[in-house]
Parts: structure tokens; sequence; C-alpha cells
């Protein structure tokens, strides 16, 4: 991803050249809505309100050197750290065209308010319709904890926030995405998939790098055929981004996973899971030794190489309490049998997370002394945490 570095100084004259010309406008400008629906509407969420304001130059660049097209518009909400104000770009090729906002403080947005996201998705909507909508998150991440810190307001969204602001945007989501760290999770995809507005979640287990997302190469393939529907695509994101990590057939420099997941599965594979856990409770002083025995097994996200992370990969986890204690093959071979139609997509580069990582986490520290925090955890999906007692199994079940 170098090529990004090359390109910033043209990325950073373009977007301060959009300053200077938002620095001229005292109303809001209109967008040029389509008279008709062209085939997606990508829209991108930058909260750059943080230490990531220095890596937006180089993403937006990446999405003006394709641009919309006749068929496929891209927005960008762009928050930044370095100067007050907020703006919103229709992008095109080489350019970026402001449609609202302005460099100033007047327009300074709180991005951790979920009413900034649903007013964002609705301005996009309504001004640039489409068959099909794509929403990038693009920030730090945190799998239930949150997304998108905007240091300015000390705020960020919470998975209840992120889930309220999707059900209020008042349009169906083909793709929500998360160009932030470990959001593909089991409680973020089922929180989101009770918002009835959400269809495919394409997200990361493991940390992303700081140039996240290659843009370039995923609207391209996206502008080339506008006719994909929501399921290729979302392979495409999966698939280019772990190549874009790539760095031959003898390993990688840099470890990274995405996954596409189904959300509107999500409710009969959580269901599957309740049964499980209120197995498991049903009996915890035989089953807590093989419960922590088969997490301590997993494969373990957040500093994957400090190997310290309270997110585990659910699949691996599973398959190895299976193994442990065949009597439990009722509960979880439903699991495992709908895992296939849930995870779309998934890809990995070769090294820490090539075996052991199927596409969803789910929350499991080491310890009661590291990242443990239950009563954090149930406020923050409190439907995951109550419908399927996951927080119990852990109370039970961590020393």
């Amino acid at each position: 991803m170098t090529h990004k570095l090359l390109n910033t100084v043209v990325a950073i004259s373009l977007i301060v050249a959009s300053m200077g010309i938002l620095s001229q406008i005292t109303i809001v400008a209109s967008g040029d809505a389509s008279s008709y629906a062209k085939d997606w509407t990508f829209m991108v969420y930058i909260v750059g309100d943080n230490n990531l304001d220095p890596y937006v130059n180089s993403d937006l660049y990446e999405m003006m050197s394709v641009g919309s097209t006749s068929r496929v518009n891209i927005i960008a909400l762009v928050d930044l750290y370095r100067v007050n104000g907020s703006v919103m770009y229709y992008i095109g090729r080489n350019e970026l065209t402001p449609i609202w906002g302005n460099w100033i403080n007047e327009y300074e947005l709180n991005m951790g308010d979920p009413s900034t996201l649903t007013w964002f998705i609705r301005e996009a909507a309504s001004k640039y319709p489409a068959r099909h909508y794509a929403l990038v998150i693009w920030d730090h991440g945190d799998s239930w904890v949150g997304v998108g810190w905007d240091d300015t307001n000390s705020d960020y969204l919470t998975m209840e926030e992120l889930k309220t602001a999707i059900q209020n945007g008042g349009v169906f989501i083909d793709i929500v995405g998360f160009d932030a760290c470990l959001m593909a999770s089991i409680e973020v995809a089922y929180t989101l998939s009770l918002t009835n507005n959400a269809g495919i979640i394409v997200a990361s287990e493991e940390m992303i790098p700081g140039y996240g997302w290659p843009y370039r190469e995923i609207l391209s393939k996206l502008v080339e055929n506008p006719s994909m529907t929501p399921e290729e695509f979302a392979g495409v994101i999966v698939n280019e981004y772990v190549a874009s990590y790539w760095h031959g057939s003898q390993g990688t420099q840099t470890y990274v996973t995405m996954s596409a997941v189904d959300a509107r599965k999500l409710p009969i594979l959580v269901s599957y899971m309740a049964s499980l856990t209120n197995k498991l409770l049903s009996n915890i002083e035989t089953y807590s030794q093989y419960v922590r025995a088969a997490a301590e097994a997993a494969e373990r996200f957040w500093f994957g190489i400090m190997y310290q992370g309270p997110y585990i990969d659910l699949r691996d986890f599973l398959e190895n309490l299976l193994k442990l204690r065949r009597e439990l093959d009722p509960y979880i071979y439903p699991i495992l049998s709908e895992w296939s139609n849930i995870i779309i997509s998934y890809n990995s580069t070769r090294g820490l997370h090539y075996v052991g990582a199927y596409g969803l986490t789910i929350y499991f520290p080491r310890n009661k002394e590291l990242f443990y925090n239950l009563e954090y955890y149930y406020n923050s999906v409190p439907e995951f945490a109550s419908e399927t007692n996951w927080y119990k199994l852990l109370e039970y079940t961590l020393s």
C-alpha cells in the first residue's frame, strides 16, 4: 500500500483546495440529485477527528482516482482533527465536490452522535438514490465496545447508538462495512441485524492497518461491474482488502482478515448459541474447565502476536469444545452447519490467522484481570447478552 504515500501530497492539495471553495459558501449547497436511481450509492462516514487524520487524504485520493459514474455514486462525510468543520463530498474522477458543510466551527459535527450518522444516510440516499446502498464506517473500532471516536467531541458510537442510527436512516443498507478494527464479531453483527435495515456486514476479526481498505481497487471493480449483487460486491471487498496486504506466495508482512456476514441470518445462529449456553450453564461445574480450555486453544484477536486480546474466533472455539465434549454435538452441530450460510465470504493473509479464523469473533477474555467487564458488556450489547446468557457463562467460567 505504499502507493498511497506517493500520492498524499496530491490528495492534500485537493482537499485544501476544497476548503478554499467552501470558505466562500454561506449557505448549504444542494446536491446534484439524479432523476433516477443508480445501481449503487457508496457512502463513507469518515471519522478522522482523531489520530487517524493523516490517513484521510490518501483514502480520499483513492476514491477520487475512480470517481462516481453514471451508475455509481460515491459520497463521503469527512470530519478532521487538524481543522474545525465537516464537509460532505460528492466524489468524482479526480475531484471533490462539496455538497454540504464548511471547514469552519459552524459546521463542526459530532461524528459520535447517532443522529449525525442518521442524517448522513438520509441525505445521501435522498439526493443520490440507488438500487443498492453501501455504508462504510471509517475510524477506530473495538468490537462491541463501539466505533467512530470523535476526539473534538469526546464521543463515539456505541453499538446501541449505531443500531439506532441505521434503524432511523430510512433505507435498507445492503452492505454495512467497517474500515475499523475488530468489528467482525457476533455481537456487532447480531445487533445490526435487529435494525432490519442491514443486509451484509463486512468487517475484520483482526486489527486493520492504518491504510485501511484499498478503495481504488474496490471501487474500480464496482464501476466496472455496477450490476453486481450485494453478495458479489461483498466478496470483492473481502478479497481486494486481503490482496492489498499480500506480499507474495512466501508469506506476508501484514496479517489481516476480512469477512462478509449475512446479518439477516444471524437470529437463527443466536438462537442456537442460546441453546448451547443454557446447556453449559445447566451443568457449569462439569463444563467450565472445558469451556476455558476450548477458549484458550481458540484463535485470539487484538494484538495477535501478544496473544492477549479479549476476542476469540467463535467457530474455532466451538470446534475445540466439541472435541473435548462429544455429547455437546446436538448443540454445537446446528451452529457449525449454519456457518456456511452466514459467512458469505472470508479471507486472510497467510500467517497468524491463516488457520483458526472463520469470520466471527465472540467476547472471551483470558481471565478476570484483563479486559473483563461484564456490566459494560451487557449494557453495550444487551440483546445478544440477555438472549444467549453469554455474560453468565463468562462469569461462571473465568477465573
